[in-house]
C-alpha cells in the first residue's frame, strides 16, 4: 500500500505541474495579446480578462484540491527501494509525454530520472546525485583528469596577487553520526566531490565489497583518500556519497546515498584564514556527518613523504598553525598504507592540503613507539621546498610544492 501511495501520489503531482504549465501558458498569451493587440474592442477585452481571471482561479484549484503527501515513516527498505523504482518510471513517463509534445524540457527530465530517488528521511522524492549540468550530455561517473600542480610552472609571484586567489574547501573527516544498525559496520562504497573547476568525480572515499572499512562507533571517522588536487570553492562544491554495508547473512545494504551542497556564494567569517563547518545527511539506514573547513585565498600544497633512512613504522599528520585539525597522510597500520624500508617513497593516503596564503603548514611524523617530531613550510605562490625529518631512527625528506588553483 505505501508503494503504491507513493507512486499515486508522485504521478498526481506531475500532472498538476503538467496542468499548472498548460494553463499558465495560456494566461501568458492573453496577458500578451492585451498588451500587444490596440485593435481589441472593449468587448473583447472585457471577455479575455474574464478568461484570464478564470484561468487564475483554475490554477489555485489544481493547489488547494492536490492530495496530502503521504506519511512514508514507516516504509520498509523493500517497499523504499521499490518506490524508488516507481517513481523514477513516472519521470520517465513524464518526460516522454513532454518528448511526445515538442516540449525541449522532455529528453532533460528522461535524462535525470536516472538519478531521481526516494527515501523516507528526505522527505521522498530527492536527487541523488549533481543536477547542474546537462545530464543528457554529461557523465556523472567520469573521473576529473585534472591533478595537482597545474600552475606551478606559472609567473605569479607578486604579493599582489594574494587578493586574488580563491577560496578552497579541505575535508577533514566524514563520519556516520548515527546509524540505524548496530555497530560494528563494514562499509564501502565511494564518496566524491565536484567543484567549479571542471565538475568531474574527484574522490574522496572508494572501496569496493573485497576491501570493507570496519566502522566500531559513531566516533570514528572513514579514512579519505583524497582529493588528489585541490578543490577550488569559486562556485557551489558537491559531495556525493553512496555508501554500503556488508552483511554475511543476508543481502549488502544500502547505508548513505545522496547530496550535500558547500554554497559558494555566502559571506564568511574567516577567523585566521579559516572556518569550519559540518553538513549532515540523512539517507537510508545513517545520518553521514561531513565535517570541512573553508580556506581564504588558497594555495595547493601537494605533499611527498621520502624515507631517506631507516624504515618508518607509525603516522604522519598535516596541520597548519591557524587550523588546529589534523589530516591523516599516512598510517602504516592501515592495510592500504605502504611501510618503506631503506630509501622510497611512502604511499600517502592523502597528498593533497589547502593552506591559507599567510599561514604556516606543519607536516608531524610520530612512530609507533611514541616518539614525534615535525617540520614547518610557509606557503608561497607556485613554489616548491623540501627539508629533513628525523624522528627515532628514521630520516625523512619531506617535500611540497605550492600552486593556484585559479588561472
Amino acid at each position: 500500500m505505501a508503494v503504491a501511495a507513493a507512486a499515486a501520489w508522485y504521478e498526481e503531482l506531475r500532472e498538476v505541474e503538467y496542468r499548472e504549465e498548460a494553463t499558465f501558458k495560456k494566461i501568458g498569451s492573453i496577458c500578451k495579446r492585451l498588451a500587444m493587440d490596440k485593435d481589441l474592442s472593449e468587448e473583447e477585452v472585457g471577455r479575455l480578462k474574464e478568461e484570464r481571471t478564470t484561468l487564475r482561479e483554475e490554477v489555485q484549484r489544481l493547489v488547494l484540491e492536490m492530495s496530502p503527501q503521504p506519511d512514508f515513516s514507516c516504509m520498509t527498505e523493500a517497499e523504499r527501494a521499490e518506490a524508488a523504482e516507481r517513481v523514477r518510471s513516472v519521470e520517465v513517463n513524464y518526460g516522454l509525454r513532454l518528448t511526445h509534445e515538442g516540449d525541449p524540457r522532455g529528453q532533460s527530465i528522461q535524462a535525470s530520472a536516472r538519478i531521481v530517488d526516494f527515501d523516507p528521511k528526505q522527505g521522498g522524492l530527492y536527487y541523488s546525485r549533481y543536477t547542474r549540468g546537462d545530464l543528457i550530455r554529461f557523465n556523472l561517473d567520469e573521473e576529473s583528469p585534472i591533478g595537482p600542480m597545474r600552475y606551478i610552472d606559472s609567473p605569479y609571484k607578486k604579493e599582489s596577487y594574494f587578493l586574488r586567489l580563491c577560496k578552497a574547501v579541505n575535508f577533514l573527516s566524514v563520519k556516520i553520526g548515527c546509524s540505524d544498525v548496530s555497530y560494528p559496520i563494514h562499509v564501502y562504497g565511494t564518496i566524491i566531490v565536484r567543484d567549479s573547476i571542471d565538475e568531474r568525480c574527484v574522490y574522496h572515499f572508494r572501496r569496493d565489497s573485497d576491501n570493507c572499512q570496519l566502522i566500531s562507533s559513531e566516533a570514528e571517522s572513514l579514512i579519505l583518500t583524497g582529493p588528489k588536487r585541490g578543490l577550488a570553492l569559486a562556485g557551489d562544491i558537491y559531495v556525493e556519497t553512496d555508501l554500503k554495508m556488508k552483511d554475511d547473512l543476508v543481502q549488502d545494504r544500502e547505508l548513505s546515498k545522496g547530496l550535500i551542497i558547500i554554497r559558494g556564494t555566502p559571506a564568511r567569517l574567516f577567523e585566521k584564514g579559516y572556518t569550519s563547518a559540518t553538513k549532515s545527511l540523512a539517507t537510508r539506514l545513517s545520518t553521514l556527518d561531513v565535517y570541512y573547513s573553508v580556506v581564504d585565498r588558497a594555495l595547493e600544497g601537494t605533499i611527498a613523504v621520502e624515507v631517506v633512512q631507516g624504515s618508518f613504522h607509525g603516522r604522519i599528520t598535516a596541520n597548519t598553525a591557524n587550523m588546529r585539525n589534523e589530516l591523516v597522510l599516512y598510517d602504516s597500520k592501515e592495510a592500504d598504507a605502504i611501510t618503506v624500508d631503506n630509501c622510497g617513497d611512502l604511499k600517502l593516503l592523502r597528498h593533497v592540503v589547502c593552506v591559507y596564503v599567510k599561514d604556516l603548514l606543519m607536516i608531524a611524523a610520530q612512530t609507533s613507539d611514541g616518539k614525534s617530531e615535525r617540520i614547518s613550510f610557509s606557503p608561497r605562490i607556485n613554489d616548491r621546498a623540501e627539508g629533513p625529518l628525523v624522528v627515532g631512527g628514521t630520516e625523512l625528506r619531506v617535500k611540497i610544492c605550492w600552486s593556484v588553483m585559479n588561472p
